[in-house]
């Protein structure tokens, strides 16, 4: 069935017999890895590395590098379905983050100066908040077009670049979300700072703390099971995401 809880619960019972098989002279270890419909998913990969860790079998390499290699088989089938699917959603995050962005760099915190010695200047443009929400922003402005560029690269089929295209847009687009929460959180720390100190620090940190909030969340079933399983854990058999 692939149930991490039902096999924790079997296995602390004494006695048990891990060799054991069934009529048709399979043990617990090649039926959970026959569920070949479940490679794909978190509970197949731990309740295999569970079995590995008491049947006495060197199917450790056998089944890690069979994953694998099915993994590859289905992402070559899939991958044009797949990148077409992500290459719609990234984009279309990434227009919107640049679009915000460059809006945000015409309208600076706090306005432009009035004074005639100092016009034209922003009133803040000394200010470490502000330098910190100009940074961030450009950042996360050329990150998001970065993205928008490389989408349309999507048209070369070849599965190298795929996935490297995949992996550098995340890093490209997580690296934007980070820079524009940060530019949203200084912005308003240098506007707000001057009066209420207290509620600017509590915008930035709330702004600071998002990404990595998200970033968590998203991965929060994997590491769950990177703590059940401790040193056990096996990589490989994580397919990629």
């Amino acid at each position: 069935m692939c149930d991490p809880k039902l096999l924790r619960s079997l296995m602390t019972h004494t006695g048990q017999d891990y060799t054991a098989r069934n009529v048709d002279g399979c043990h617990a270890l090649s039926i959970v890895y026959g569920q070949t419909s479940l490679w794909n998913t978190l509970k197949w990969n731990e309740s295999v590395t569970l079995l590995l860790n008491v049947i006495p079998f060197g199917w450790k390499y056998v089944i890690r590098d069979q994953v694998k290699q099915t993994n590859m088989k289905q992402t070559i089938r899939e991958v044009k379905s797949l990148t077409k699917k992500y290459t719609s959603n990234t984009s279309l995050v990434a227009a919107l983050i640049a679009t915000i962005t460059f809006a945000a760099a015409f309208t600076l915190p706090g306005g432009l100066s009035s004074d005639p010695a100092n016009a034209g200047l922003p009133i803040f443009a000394r200010k470490a908040a502000f330098q910190v929400f100009l940074i961030s922003d450009t950042i996360a402005m050329c990150s998001s077009l970065a993205v928008a560029f490389l989408c349309i690269l999507t048209t070369w089929e070849d599965l190298d670049f795929l996935l490297n295209y995949r992996k550098t847009t995340k890093a490209l687009m997580w690296s934007a979300y980070g820079a524009t929460a940060l530019a949203f959180g200084s912005g308003l720390f240098t506007v707000i700072a001057p009066n209420c100190l207290w509620l600017a620090i509590l915008i930035l940190v709330l702004s600071t703390i998002l990404p990595l909030f998200s970033k968590i969340i998203c991965e929060w079933p994997l590491l769950k099971i990177r703590y059940r399983l401790r040193g056990t854990f096996i990589k490989d058999l994580v397919p990629n995401i």
